[in-house]
C-alpha cells in the first residue's frame, strides 16, 4: 500500500505537471489514496492530503458531468461516501470530523443540483434518495448543534 508521503508526493507532481488530458492520471491517484488520509489524527501532510483529494474528486466531476453524467456522479458519491465514514469516526480528531460534515453538506448540494439538471427521471429519483439520506446522516449525528466547550475551536482547510 502506497505511503501518505508518498501519495502526497504524486499528488503534487501531478498538480505541477498538470494538463487538460490527464483525467486517467488524476483517477489512479484518487483510487489508490492511502487510509491515513481520513485521520483518525490531524497532521499538517494529513490535512493537505485529504484537501488534494477532495480537489481531485471534484475535478474528475467537473471534466466528466456534461459529456458523461454516469461516470461523473461516482466521484460525487466517493468523495460523500469518505467523508461520512471520516465523520463518523468516533476516535478521529473532533476538528477532522467537523471539517468532513461541512464538506459533505456542500457536496450533498452540489450533487442535488446535478440531478436536477439531468432530464431523466432517475436523476429525480436520486435527488430524493439523496435528501433523504442526508436528513438521515446528520440527525444520526446531530451535528448542526451548537458546538460544545468540550469540542475545541481549531480550524483545519
Amino acid at each position: 500500500m502506497i505511503t501518505l508521503e508518498s501519495w502526497l508526493e504524486k499528488i503534487t507532481d501531478w498538480y505541477q505537471n498538470r494538463k487538460h488530458d490527464q483525467d486517467e492520471t488524476l483517477q489512479k491517484l484518487i483510487l489508490s489514496a492511502p487510509d491515513s488520509i481520513w485521520g483518525p489524527e490531524v497532521t499538517e501532510q494529513q490535512s493537505k492530503a485529504i484537501a488534494c483529494w477532495l480537489d481531485g474528486c471534484l475535478r474528475l466531476f467537473q471534466s466528466m458531468r456534461y459529456q458523461d453524467p454516469t461516470k461523473a456522479y461516482p466521484f460525487l458519491q466517493l468523495a460523500s461516501s469518505k467523508l461520512q465514514a471520516t465523520a463518523s469516526q468516533p476516535i478521529a480528531d473532533i476538528e477532522l470530523r467537523d471539517w468532513s460534515m461541512k464538506r459533505l453538506q456542500h457536496l450533498t448540494v452540489l450533487a442535488l443540483e446535478f440531478c436536477n439538471q439531468q432530464p431523466q427521471a432517475d436523476w429525480q429519483q436520486e435527488s430524493t434518495m439523496l435528501i433523504e439520506s442526508h436528513v438521515q446522516f446528520m440527525a444520526a449525528h446531530s451535528w448542526n448543534e451548537p458546538r460544545k466547550h468540550d469540542q475545541g475551536n481549531r480550524r483545519i482547510h
